[in-house]
């Protein structure tokens, strides 16, 4: 299985009829009918003219198609290109140029995808789903016009499988190009570290158009032969019904969706006792959250650290297994770590310093973008651009992004640090912290901060509440209160849009 189509033409194959998708409406589909519906789509792209090495571009949030998607790009040896559905027409606009996809499929197109956004290049658009748009040919329509047979794969190995665009957190997206062999090398890596296996039950509470979700639910269950519950998009209620119903036994996702997911009035009744591992990544993960799902609910949980970069996962706490408490663990199997000041002399034990990682798994490269790419892999390494510390027993604990360290009085400062403190309150439901211009600082520290469900918007006593728990240059100089925080689809924060917020608002 060295390609993303042969891991499910092997499952098709070997146990077609077990159940790999079930939705929300209570119907599903099998291993060998999700393949041979992979199969008549990538049949349509091969007649509309899409040749290997295309791109194909996907505007979908999670569903029975989104997969089909992947695995039929795979077939007909196209380069995938999932684009996030919160996307604009700007936005979508600047990744069509930059990739220039020779189809897509979309569902629920409207104002993201204007008619004018597409040139003459693109050759097929399907429109999946109910409310059928001018211009587009409808997806169920076009699989059924397609011949009903497997076709023969035309991906190899070390072909790109997809480009993930970057999530956006400094708001300039790149397009990220991944490999099929180091897609499903690091993905065998993981599931070894995890122990997920065929018994397991999956519930996609992540998008699966990020590779976060991606990998940990379509990629992972699909090496497993597991069966994958499909929620089209993030709901905390319908999340904890379907746990109920289909007996979910292992869960990825970002902080906020857990901390919104087990708040104490969504769990009472609820039989959540199949669950056996929560796996918390993709932003700064609270020791209270961790601390809670462990040993008050008695869920399993482990945190992890990866990069889109990196095919995934760079490291990961082993279940059962103590880790410090913060860390994100131990870099997967063959892979190395290091870790190097601004000059690039080499940190102590300890000491923090930029994270920098070697292995097998790297991405093919940003596309159309050479020079980035071989500053990114320098010297072959991985430079992360992200502030870490290794331990005596090689536990990796994530400082920060370097770029959003704050300098205030000569001290460098971390959000994360902060962040988690605020986390701890019990008014403060999520937090994020970005440093502001300050004449006689240089930085200051400023607190944006969501309120827990019924809880006054107090500011002086969280500010209180931070003097006791942090050291004085650490302490945010305000707390400005919002209904939201501004993420990515991975849950990341993205810092450049708070720091938009402030001078709008003139905090």
């Amino acid at each position: 299985m060295d390609t993303i189509d042969a891991i499910f033409a092997g499952a098709a194959a070997d146990n077609g009829a077990a159940v790999h998708l079930v939705f929300t409406d209570g119907t599903a589909s099998s291993y060998a009918e999700t393949y041979e519906r992979a199969s008549r789509f990538a049949a349509v792209l091969i007649a509309a003219g899409i040749a290997p090495g295309d791109r194909v571009a996907c505007f979908m949030g999670n569903s029975r198609a989104l997969y089909e998607f992947f695995i039929g790009c795979a077939i007909a040896g196209v380069i995938a290109v999932p684009i996030n559905t919160l996307s604009t027409a700007r936005e979508t606009g600047a990744l069509f140029a930059d990739c220039q996809p020779r189809g897509i499929v979309a569902q629920n197109p409207g104002d993201a995808l204007p008619d004018e956004m597409f040139s003459d290049d693109v050759v097929l658009r399907l429109h999946y789903g109910e409310g059928m748009a001018s211009g587009w040919f409808d997806y169920e329509a076009a699989l059924a016009e397609a011949p009903g047979r497997v076709l023969a794969p035309r991906s190899r190995p070390d072909d790109p499988a997809m480009i993930i665009y970057s999530s956006g957190t400094t708001g300039e997206p790149k397009g990220i190009v991944l490999g099929h062999r180091q897609l499903i090398a690091n993905a065998e890596l993981t599931i070894k570290a995890l122990d997920y296996n065929t018994d397991d039950r999956f519930l996609t509470i992540l998008p699966s158009f990020h590779l976060f979700g991606y990998s940990y639910d379509f990629l992972y269950c699909g090496l497993v032969g597991a069966c994958m519950v499909v929620l089209p998009s993030f709901d905390a209620d319908m999340a904890l019904k379907l746990m109920q119903r289909h007996r979910i036994t292992v869960l990825a996702g970002v902080p906020l969706m857990f901390v919104q997911m087990f708040q104490a009035e969504r769990l009472s009744g609820c039989d959540i006792s199949a669950m056996r591992l929560i796996d918390v990544g993709g932003g700064p993960v609270p020791h209270s959250l961790v601390r809670r799902l462990k040993d008050e609910i008695g869920i399993d949980t482990v945190e992890s650290y990866g990069l889109t970069e990196i095919s995934t996962v760079a490291c990961v706490q082993r279940p059962g297994v103590p880790s410090p408490e913060g860390s994100c663990g131990v870099v997967l199997d063959g892979i190395e770590v290091r870790l190097r000041d601004r000059d690039g002399a080499e940190v102590p034990t300890g000491e923090p310093g930029e994270l920098q990682f070697r292995c097998d798994t790297f991405m093919i490269g940003y596309w159309g973008q050479p020079e980035l790419t071989a500053e990114t892999l320098a010297e072959d390494w991985l430079h992360t651009g992200d502030v870490g510390r290794v331990d005596g027993q090689g536990n990796i604990f994530i400082l920060d992004r370097i770029k959003d360290m704050i300098v205030t009085n000569g001290y460098n400062v971390f959000p994360k640090e902060i962040e988690n403190v605020l986390f701890a309150h019990p008014s403060v439901q999520a937090a994020a912290v970005i440093g502001v211009p300050d004449e006689v600082r240089g930085e200051g520290i400023q607190a944006f901060v969501v309120s827990a469900s019924g809880a006054a918007q107090n500011g002086d006593e969280i500010l209180k509440y931070c003097r006791r728990e942090l050291s004085r240059y650490k302490v945010p100089r305000g707390i400005t209160f919002t209904d939201n925080l501004p993420l990515t689809a991975s849950g990341k924060i993205r810092r450049f849009a708070l720091r938009e917020l402030r001078q709008t608002a003139k905090i």
